[in-house]
């Protein structure tokens, strides 16, 4: 059975037009499903291609979704369609000293990194509620465990969109809905370009996290992507916060602050 047998027909994608987004776009379509795709740049090129290779309906939307006003674009698209799966992971973050960036910068942050997946997956819920049958992906992050200096806001953002996957997997686990936050470290997209680092040692590949996100779909209500980052958060439980904070604020300014 492919995912558009199990779930539903439609798949909506967020960010879709690089990086995990992408991969995530490419996945689904492989299983058959129609992909609704969201992201501020045209994905017009995308989009032929995904229906040329594999014959399915894609929908695009070149909206911004930190400005709320836009979801009422999204709403409309998407609430007579047979939404199966919801995939949020348009997000963006910023780093540096906490003073380095405006109210703006921040506001902007927040709505979509948490505002937009709470609006979206409100609605996409109301369908799958509806057909008893459904998933929703929420794209975490590995500082969402933990708080991260020179990424302040964004490892609260992380923090919100996993307390938030976690509490909605409680809720629906039994009502046919499966819920997942999957939380990858450093990957190899342009969120580092974005948020003004060179994003580290041991970078993975945007297709990786798809793989360990699809494989735990399902079976688990988070996941962490790469074993390497498996075992930070691991060994993060048995520190106390203070010492914590302190190997984290060095290892942050390394990879975050420019020199």
């Amino acid at each position: 059975m492919n995912l558009a047998d199990k779930y539903g027909k439609w798949a909506i994608v967020t960010g879709a037009s690089s990086g995990i987004g992408k991969e995530f776009a490419l996945y689904l379509a492989n299983e058959k499903m129609n992909l609704i795709l969201i992201s501020r740049r045209s994905k017009d090129e995308l989009a032929k291609q995904l229906i040329e290779k594999f014959g399915i309906e894609v929908i695009t939307l070149d909206i911004d979704l930190s400005k709320p006003e836009n979801m009422s674009v999204v709403q409309k698209e998407i609430e007579n369609r047979d939404i199966g799966i919801l995939i949020n992971n348009a997000g963006f973050g910023k780093a540096g000293d906490f003073t380095n960036h405006d109210i703006r910068t921040y506001t902007e942050m927040i709505n979509l990194n948490c505002l937009a997946p709470v609006y979206l997956t409100d609605i996409a819920l109301e369908i799958m509620l509806n057909k008893k049958r459904g998933a929703v992906i929420f794209l975490g992050s590995l500082v969402a465990y933990q708080p991260t200096p020179y990424m302040s806001v964004y490892s609260a953002t992380k923090s919100f969109d996993l307390t938030l996957g976690l509490a909605l997997y409680g809720e629906y686990k039994k009502k046919g809905i499966d819920i997942l936050v999957v939380n990858p470290g450093p990957t190899k997209t342009e969120f580092h370009k974005v948020a003004g680092s060179d994003g580290g040692f041991f970078q993975r590949e945007a297709a990786d996290v798809v793989k360990t996100a699809m494989k735990s779909l399902g079976k688990k209500p988070a996941v962490l992507d790469g074993i390497i980052n498996k075992i930070l958060v691991c060994a993060g439980r048995f520190i106390p916060v203070k010492l914590s904070l302190a190997i984290t604020e060095k290892i942050a300014r390394s990879i975050y602050v420019k020199n």
